[in-house]
């Protein structure tokens, strides 16, 4: 096998997106967060990528900003209120002194008229999970969405005021790479 490309962070990137529900909803924001530590790997293979690996820091989430409908809205959070989010995803969510690693490892890789179909194991607080992954070609990026929930991995969603406002148990990440 050759060696691999290996791409970290800023120009590997991974943002994940969580969203609110409950009675209280309104009052509350859904959140782009950016995993400020990643490694990716992958090994070039004769037609198509023959491995991928990639290593996400749990420690390293930070709030990028609120977003209403889809759209950043960064001045709805203050700097006490991110560091405040940030430490109930470490604490509590991910259990980051527990779990420091989240790790995916591909078993197979298959290309598609859209770009690649990745199947692999995810390994998220303690929990394994197969998982496929559609990535695609976007200007110069390769670029794949996957829709995660929490408590596959057995994860409870943060919940406040009683219950009355939750983060839902679905996220959604994005993970993308120069095409180059």
């Amino acid at each position: 096998m050759s060696e691999p490309i290996v791409v970290t962070s800023p120009q590997a990137s991974c943002h994940v997106f969580t969203f609110k529900e409950g009675l209280l909803s309104s009052v509350a924001h859904d959140l782009k967060i950016v995993v400020e530590r990643c490694s990716i790997s992958y090994w070039p293979g004769a037609q198509v990528v023959s491995r991928i690996e990639a290593t996400f820091d749990s420690k390293s989430l930070r709030v990028v900003c609120a977003q209403r409908d889809g759209h950043d809205q960064p001045s709805a959070l203050s700097a006490d209120n991110r560091a405040e989010i940030e430490r109930n995803i470490a604490r509590d969510v991910l259990q980051s002194d527990r779990y420091p690693d989240i790790r995916f490892v591909s078993s197979q890789i298959s290309e598609r008229a859209s770009g690649l179909e990745i199947v692999g194991e995810l390994t998220l607080h303690g929990q394994h999970r197969t998982l496929t992954a559609h990535v695609r070609r976007q200007a110069d990026r390769w670029v794949s969405e996957l829709r995660l929930q929490q408590p596959d991995f057995g994860i409870k969603p943060y919940s406040a005021a009683f219950g009355t406002l939750r983060v839902k148990p679905e996220l959604l990440l994005t993970v993308s790479i120069p095409a180059t």
